[in-house]
C-alpha cells in the first residue's frame, strides 16, 4: 500500500511538473511570437533602407561611367535595367548566403547534430524559395529610386563637372 501511494504521489508530481513546463513553453512561445511580430518588419525596413543608401552611393560613384554610357547612345531604360539587374543579383546572392549562414548558425546555436535527420527537420524548402524570391525583390525595390536618378542624369552636366 505504501509503495502504491508513493507511486501515485510521484505520478502526481510528475504530472504537475510536466503541466507547468508545458505552460511555461506556451508562454515563452507567445512572447517570442510577439517579439517577432514587430522585429521582423523593423529589420526588413532597416535592410531596405541600407540597400537603398548603398545603391545611391553606387550611383554617385559611377556618375562618370553613366555619363559616358549615355553619351555613346545608351538609353535611360538601359541604365535603369543595369542597376536593377545588379540589385537583383546581389539580393539573390545575399539571400542564398544569408539563408545558409542562418541555418548553420541555428544548427550550431541549438547544439544539434548536423546529421541528415536534423537537417531534414529544420530545413524548409518553402521558406528557402520564399527567401530567394523576397530578398532580390526587396533589393530591387530599395534600388529603384537611385536607379531612376542614375537613368535621369544628363550626360553633358555630369561630364562638365568631372
Amino acid at each position: 500500500v505504501t509503495r502504491a501511494l508513493a507511486r501515485e504521489r510521484a505520478a502526481a508530481v510528475a504530472d504537475s511538473t510536466l503541466g507547468a513546463e508545458k505552460k511555461y513553453r506556451s508562454v515563452l512561445r507567445e512572447e517570442q511570437e510577439k517579439t517577432a511580430s514587430w522585429l521582423i518588419p523593423l529589420v526588413t525596413l532597416g535592410s531596405a533602407m541600407l540597400v537603398g543608401v548603398l545603391a545611391f552611393l553606387n550611383v554617385r560613384e559611377r556618375l562618370p561611367e553613366i555619363a559616358i554610357l549615355r553619351a555613346i547612345g545608351f538609353r535611360s531604360g538601359q541604365i535603369l535595367a543595369v542597376f536593377l539587374t545588379k540589385a537583383l543579383f546581389v539580393g539573390f546572392f545575399g539571400a542564398a548566403v544569408g539563408f545558409a549562414g542562418g541555418f548553420a548558425a541555428g544548427v550550431l546555436a541549438g547544439e544539434l547534430s548536423a546529421d541528415a535527420a536534423t537537417v531534414k527537420i529544420l530545413f524548409s524548402p518553402v521558406l528557402f524559395v520564399l527567401t530567394l524570391l523576397a530578398a532580390p525583390l526587396l533589393a530591387a525595390t530599395a534600388s529603384w529610386v537611385p536607379a531612376l536618378i542614375a537613368a535621369g542624369q544628363d550626360p553633358a552636366d555630369i561630364l562638365r563637372r568631372e
